[in-house]
């Protein structure tokens, strides 16, 4: 018996399968999702033989990876179904806010979301309800602003921890105000606005920095 298609696996009723989840904590908006538990239960009710997953490890030999700044955590995960093996990075989140220092529990719920990501999008067993988060997250005001909110924090925390990497290596921080053609005030009210596209040039402009070999 193989795994059915994916047209079929799109379109089963998981009505009786989802459990729901708030967005946020104490928020009234809440989100389907299939547990991994049942995401493997039903994969072999239709038609799997065989389904293993697990994670990939850094170079450190733990199952976390960060970007080049050690930030934006994320797992890397691997789906074998009937010897036919996937893979899908899922960022390391708390609802749909990412968590900055994951914890193993945060990892290993990372973990599983990302399976049941990695099985939605290659067999559409699951990728209704994936479509359906989309949406309510694109669509509705209130985590619009959250999430703009949490981008402008976050992007507040790169600033600064590039920031004090980029004084330690150039040495003077009124040198590093003219490298950066700016002044203490300008950044202070950078760090108070809602200017992403600012921020992120700023960023950039801290990251080659520090990675001219130069200075």
């Amino acid at each position: 018996m193989a795994l059915k298609p994916f047209n079929e696996l799109f379109q089963v009723d998981l009505s009786n399968e989802v459990a729901k989840r708030p967005v946020k904590k104490n928020s009234p908006l809440t989100l389907d999702y299939l547990e991994w538990a049942n995401c493997i239960k039903l994969l072999y009710q239709h038609g799997a033989e065989s389904v293993r997953y697990g994670m990939k490890k850094n170079d450190n030999d733990y199952p976390c990876f960060y970007n080049p700044n050690g930030e934006s955590p994320f797992v890397s995960v691997w789906v074998e179904i009937d010897g036919v093996r996937y893979e899908e990075d899922y960022p390391v989140v708390n609802g749909i806010y990412p968590v900055s220092n994951p914890n193993q529990l945060d990892i290993n719920r990372a973990k599983q979301r990302g399976f049941v990501k990695a099985v939605a999008i290659n067999t559409g067993l699951g990728l209704s309800l994936w479509i359906k988060e989309e949406e309510l997250i694109n669509t509705d005001q209130e985590i619009q602003k959250e999430l703009n909110q949490n981008e402008a924090a976050t992007l507040n925390d790169q600033i600064t921890t590039l920031f004090a990497r980029a004084l330690q290596k150039v040495g003077d921080k009124d040198e590093l105000y003219t490298v950066l053609q700016t002044t203490k005030e300008e950044i202070h009210k950078l760090y108070r606005s809602n200017d992403h596209a600012a921020k992120k040039i700023l960023i950039g402009q801290l990251e080659v920095i520090l990675n001219d070999q130069n200075n």
